[in-house]
């Protein structure tokens, strides 16, 4: 046993602690929250699970019931059974674990491009851009369907990849059952066709400059040595082509598509946090930085284009989604996955960066390092809190109405009157209690509802005290459950001073309490200080 323990080469104990590292950072990060639309994806995939058919008519709202197409039908069922069988805890691992796939895939494509070179990877900036990376995205890791999203377009990358390597028709099948599953998982597969379609219209493009009398003065700045041919392009098309008809057949058929292509409105790139742009307070640092880190490396590529020419595939994914992450935050994981590779290669070829392999470390460095990361991941695992029932944990007691909901079951008067709740409350109020319909929940923001948004429907009750008064009587509501008060947030000096920030723009005042604190014909009936209950008299 021990000489086989010999034989095992350092640097796998090494990425075997380093994923474990990881591991431990993605488990507390998942077990620091409950994400606010769980609650419904699980009464979904329940519903699923009995009616044995993905759902189609909208029954938790009292406002919209329109049609409803779950393009997550599928992630739900499965998240659903996950959690019933096996619990929360395995649900949470279960993401953490689609993450640290990725991040080996990621890994091993680094290794096998620059392999296939004959270099040796250089795994020290693998491990600080995936340390580095990972920090950034915790925000939007947890147990979030989205990250599915990660996995699917790594995969789809690769397909193209290894299709101009081997420029073989049947490596392209491989998209037709990936976009099929994909459609079922969730919306991100939109992504992967705009990969689709941007891939083969460049090389088309390149096909078109090798054609064209500009081709000697851009030939000494860009890579157009595209080995593709017209009918292998037309292959990538065909199967691609193939790959949305197989969208098609899913079970919302094209109803999918006419779905999603309702989702115009935009209102909720400035209400919903995740969809802030990288310009909107609060900043999220991290993230910052590595776009700066990008932006930068991006700048030395272009520095040795003369040394190097340029890659167009590579330059337009960056570009993309470079820009895709600063319009919206939600982006940024996507940005670190497909741009990995390509910034690993600048500053790998054009940053030196001493310490290039582990294998010149001295004994004692490779000791101290494991020894680091052995440390802070045992820090970082027991300070995991293991919650087994989210949504009746006091865990979460402070981000949702836990024992106003229980003061609402209580009081069996109230079951049928009408009730407006908090936008982000509104999964969890599914979960506790699917049977009765609530105002808005995260489903639906984007979908039209009364000549705009459905989002934009919940906002009107926060503007003025007449439109307050007409959104109440309109709806005939008789129970307003909301926050018992704004969490407030307050600037840095040097924020204030660098962004002209100011802390009265940041804390808006919420009207709707306000009306309703001082209305006669409203009373509180319920405050916790985290959640109160206004009913009408």
């Amino acid at each position: 046993m021990l000489n086989l323990i010999k034989k095992i080469p350092f640097i796998t104990v090494f990425w075997a602690f380093f994923y474990f590292l990881i591991f431990c950072l993605l488990l507390r990060n998942g077990f620091s929250y409950l994400d606010p639309d769980l609650g419904w994806h699980l009464r979904v995939g329940e519903t699923i699970t009995r009616n044995l058919e993905v759902p189609s008519q909208n029954i938790y709202n009292y406002t919209y019931t329109g049609n409803w197409v779950d393009h997550e039908w599928l992630s739900n069922y499965i998240v659903f059974q996950i959690f019933d069988n096996l619990g929360y805890p395995t649900l949470v691992i279960s993401f953490v674990l689609i993450i640290i796939i990725v991040l080996i895939l990621l890994n091993l494509a680094v290794s096998y491009l620059w392999r296939e070179k004959g270099r040796s990877p250089p795994l020290v900036l693998i491990v600080i851009f995936q340390l580095f990376g990972v920090i950034a995205c915790l925000p939007h890791f947890g147990v979030r369907i989205q990250e599915l999203a990660l996995l699917f377009v790594f995969l789809c990358l690769g397909i193209i990849y290894f299709y101009e390597k081997n420029k073989n028709w049947r490596t392209l099948l491989i998209l037709i059952p990936l976009f099929y599953l994909w459609a079922c998982l969730h919306a991100s597969f939109l992504i992967g066709f705009f990969i689709l379609f941007a891939f083969a219209g460049l090389r088309i493009f390149e096909k078109l400059i090798i054609c064209s009398k500009f081709n000697t003065k851009l030939s000494k700045y860009i890579n157009i040595n595209n080995n593709l041919s017209y009918r292998q392009i037309l292959i990538f098309i065909l199967v691609s082509l193939g790959s949305f008809v197989a969208t098609i057949f899913t079970p919302y058929h094209f109803k999918l598509y006419a779905f999603l292509s309702g989702y115009s409105d935009t209102l909720y790139q400035s209400y919903i946090q995740e969809w802030f742009s990288q310009f909107s307070f609060p900043f999220i640092y991290w993230q910052l930085f590595y776009l700066c880190i990008a932006a930068f490396a991006l700048f030395v590529y272009f520095y040795f284009i003369k040394k190097d020419k340029i890659n167009l595939w590579d330059l337009f994914l960056f570009i993309v989604f470079f820009f895709l992450s600063f319009k919206s935050r939600r982006h940024f994981p996507l940005f670190f996955v497909v741009t990995f590779t390509f910034l690993i290669y600048i500053f790998g070829n054009y940053v030196k960066v001493g310490l290039a392999s582990f294998k010149n470390f001295a004994i004692w460095l490779k000791i101290y390092l494991l020894f680091c990361i052995i440390l802070t991941s045992v820090s970082l695992l027991l300070g995991v809190n293991f919650v087994r029932d989210p949504f009746n944990s006091r865990a979460y007691a402070k981000d949702y109405p836990l024992d106003a909901l229980v003061f609402i079951g209580q009081h069996h008067e109230y079951d049928e009157l009408k009730i407006f709740n908090e936008y982000g409350w509104g999964g969890f109020m599914i979960y506790n209690n699917p049977n009765r319909k609530i105002f808005i929940d995260g489903r639906l923001p984007q979908v039209t509802y009364s000549g705009h948004s459905f989002l934009a429907e919940y906002l009107e009750f926060f503007k003025s005290e007449d439109k307050i008064t007409q959104k109440l009587n309109e709806y005939n509501i008789r129970i307003v459950l909301i926050k018992a008060k704004s969490p407030k947030i307050v600037a840095k000096k040097w924020e204030k001073f660098l962004f002209d920030i100011k802390d009265d723009e940041l804390n808006q005042p919420n009207k709707l309490r306000e009306y309703l604190s001082r209305a006669n014909d409203w009373s509180a009936i319920y405050n916790d200080n985290n959640a109160i209950i206004y009913l009408k008299k």
